[in-house]
């Protein structure tokens, strides 16, 4: 064998060594990121504040806020555009798809989505953007477990500023059954398909409501599985496979098969509904976008409040 032959055959191995991105992980953690930052194709996501971005971030990573993913009322009367339409929704395919050229993004990058990790909301945070990416059809995609403040504390360099990539022209491949509206899941309660509210037990049994326009209570038949007990004590870091698997079973829910989660706006049900579908593995895992904010503000839909106070008593 030659000398270049050689060295040909050894950058294949090599190369085949390496972990797939096709394959990688939905979630990661600080160590497989450090280990496959310098890889051209990969790209990081950061979804902090601008500003908290601009102070410290992974080097080489572009950043959209997390309201950037979500829908906004509008900036003039956000109570008066609270009533009347819902906000902290998936925004259309055409302004996701802007966004994502502007990052330098295209449809087949391999993607670490970045929050910073200060706690279950961080981690929700990026499970949420996580969920939109596979509504795009994007099929590389991992959350870092810990967020940003896990990274830093592998003692790896941050870098500051502000850092950018080409423009692209990113053309998604959008999967509407992922997005199920309040008469997809009107549907479910009929089959049964099992439904899952992430939210406090406070919201749950109807003791206060995210607005007052919203009926108090929960969907009837819904198991309650708070969005924070899937972390590690409320971190931004998910408990193991094993215990999140015995907590799924004690709170009654299967981890497997159709099953619907909600919350308040379809944020910290993100973070249960990615263990579902990231964890588990579960394909027939889906989040109800909506949420309590638009189900509770339809009284045709049905709603079952265990507890239920008379404010003027």
């Amino acid at each position: 064998m030659t000398t270049s032959l050689r060295l040909l055959t050894l950058i294949l191995l090599t190369w085949l060594a390496l972990p797939a991105f096709a394959d990688s992980p939905a979630l990661v953690d600080a160590s497989w990121l450090q280990a496959n930052r310098a890889r051209p194709e990969l790209v990081v996501l950061d979804i902090q504040a601008p500003e908290e971005y601009a102070r410290f971030h992974i080097p080489g990573a572009v950043n959209a806020d997390y309201d950037r993913w979500r829908t906004q009322p509008p900036k003039d009367d956000k109570r008066a555009a609270a009533e009347e339409s819902l906000s902290s929704m998936l925004p259309p395919v055409a302004q996701l798809e802007t966004l994502l050229g502007e990052l330098g993004i295209s449809p087949d990058d391999p993607l670490v989505i970045v929050a910073t990790g200060r706690g279950a909301g961080d981690l929700a945070a990026a499970a949420r953007v996580f969920w939109t990416l596979k509504v795009l059809g994007h099929e590389a995609v991992s959350v870092l477990d810990g967020g940003l403040i896990a990274y830093a504390d592998t003692g790896a360099p941050l870098a500051r500023g502000r850092e950018r990539r080409s423009p692209t022209h990113y053309r998604a491949r959008f999967r509407p059954d992922w997005v199920p509206d309040a008469q997809a899941v009107h549907a479910a309660l009929a089959k049964p398909i099992p439904l899952i509210d992430a939210r406090t037990e406070g919201e749950f049994v109807g003791l206060y409501t995210g607005d007052p326009a919203e009926r108090p209570g929960t969907i009837p038949g819904a198991h309650h599985l708070p969005y924070d007990w899937v972390s590690a004590n409320g971190s931004g870091r998910l408990r193991g496979a094993g215990a999140l698997e015995a907590l799924f079973k004690a709170r009654g829910i299967e981890t497997e098969g159709e099953q619907i989660h909600f919350c308040q706006s379809g944020n910290r049900a993100a973070l249960t509904w990615f263990v579902a579908y990231a964890v588990f593995g579960n394909e027939d895992a889906r989040l109800y976008d909506g949420s309590m904010m638009e189900w509770a503000r339809d009284d045709s839909l049905p709603i079952h409040a265990e507890i239920r106070l008379c404010e003027q008593c």
